[in-house]
């Protein structure tokens, strides 16, 4: 077979983008439709295609007989050839089916971000040490725009793509600061946070340019960045993640800093000032963290995490037209729950707050089961705050291992 031309180019990160040979084509019906949905995962597939189950499976047609899923997909093939034969497409068959598989065209090769982002990706999996890491990080990292079509944010297969992708750039973006860490290259560190921050703002990039900053003794820009942040997370999410700012030294501009100085001060802002004693305290995108940090570490070392939701629930007597922010008393009786939360779980454990009447606890263990203990002492307190302060506990665990679980309590 001889090789096709160069086609299509499909931008599938931060929003939909389509092009043929230089050309945008605008596809101007609403993407949440099945048929246009087709479209983008035959699109995203490339010369691979997708299998018939695959695609009814993506597509969500729950609750229907086999062959009425068919009939759909037909139907939704053929609306969807009508509207390419309409929208400014070069001539050619698309939305062709042969052995179980849908592909979009047999006549153009289709290029996409996403594509050219998974080959990079793979590159650097296979290829540890390869003189090229950076170049292909780089590379990663400029063509990822954003959230994978959020205009989809609904549509399971699209969530998928977006957790993905989102990763991905994530953990490429993580090396590559690495990378000009060492090359002390603070300014470009400085400038790929910056989009960073603009492309996802609750990931808290801010910490990494606030360090770039620091480390050009820009304090007063590291300043404002934290203190704007502040304010976002705090407006946002209810959290303040930056809350000891930045301290300026007097004198710093005249000051030479020692490695050893700074090696000093990182481990004096490591450890905790007084001695750990109870379950340990973070904000809420600090526990998302932790989380993700420790799933890794449980699937390696077969340990067992478990999450925990904490649901605090007025009794049917508390009757006000006040919302739980604005209620006082029940702020003080969240709180009470709270430090009585602090001491029923231990120092190696995690939790935050989650909104104002529900808390999130991570427990820990060195060997599967090892939370039992824990869990019951949790469930014999609760009951006793439930009896003194009439209210009801609600609580939800969640299995945080490779294949979790519910569990009902």
């Amino acid at each position: 077979m001889e090789e096709q031309e160069p086609g299509f180019y499909v931008r599938f990160l931060g929003g939909l983008y389509l092009e043929f040979a230089g050309k945008r084509i605008k596809i101007t019906k609403n993407l949440k439709q099945k048929s246009i949905q087709i479209l983008l995962i035959l699109l995203k597939a490339g010369s691979e295609g997708v299998s018939r189950s695959q695609l009814i499976e993506m597509l969500e047609w729950e609750g229907e007989q086999w062959e009425r899923k068919l009939n759909n997909l037909r139907c939704q093939t053929c609306k969807l050839r009508r509207l390419i034969s309409e929208s400014g497409f070069p001539k050619g068959k698309y939305i062709l089916a042969s052995k179980g598989r849908y592909y979009f065209s047999m006549n153009y090769q289709v290029e996409t971000d996403t594509g050219r982002i998974d080959k990079l990706y793979k590159k650097l999996r296979s290829k540890p040490d390869s003189d090229n890491r950076e170049i292909w990080l780089r590379e990663i990292v400029h063509l990822y725009q954003g959230e994978f079509l959020p205009v989809l944010v609904a549509e399971e297969w699209a969530v998928v793509e977006n957790a993905h992708y989102h990763t991905v750039y994530t953990c490429c973006l993580n090396e590559l600061c690495q990378i000009l860490r060492e090359q002390e290259d603070y300014r470009g560190i400085f400038h790929l946070c910056t989009k960073a921050c603009q492309i996802h703002p609750y990931d808290e990039w801010q910490a990494v340019q606030i360090e770039c900053l620091v480390a050009q003794h820009r304090y007063q820009d590291a300043v404002e960045i934290s203190e704007k942040a502040n304010k976002v997370f705090a407006k946002e999410l209810g959290v303040v993640p930056f809350q000891k700012g930045i301290v300026i030294p007097p004198g710093f501009d005249k000051v030479a800093k020692q490695e050893r100085e700074i090696m000093d001060q990182v481990m004096e802002r490591l450890s905790e000032k007084e001695q750990p004693h109870g379950a340990y305290q973070c904000s809420y995108p600090h526990f998302i963290d932790i989380c993700r940090f420790l799933m890794r570490i449980s699937e390696r070392e077969e340990t067992e995490l478990v999450l925990l939701l904490c649901t605090l629930i007025p009794g049917p007597e508390k009757k006000t037209n006040e919302t739980l922010e604005e209620d006082k008393d029940f702020i003080k009786l969240a709180e009470r729950f709270r430090s009585q939360l602090a001491g029923l779980i231990r120092n190696q454990d995690v939790y935050t707050r989650y909104s104002e009447n529900q808390f999130l606890v991570l427990l820990t263990a060195a060997a599967k089961g090892g939370n039992q203990s824990v869990r019951k002492r949790l469930r014999q307190g609760f009951r006793e705050f439930e009896e003194k302060e009439g209210m009801t506990v609600e609580l939800e665990i969640q299995i945080l291992n490779t294949r979790s679980r519910k569990e009902a309590m």
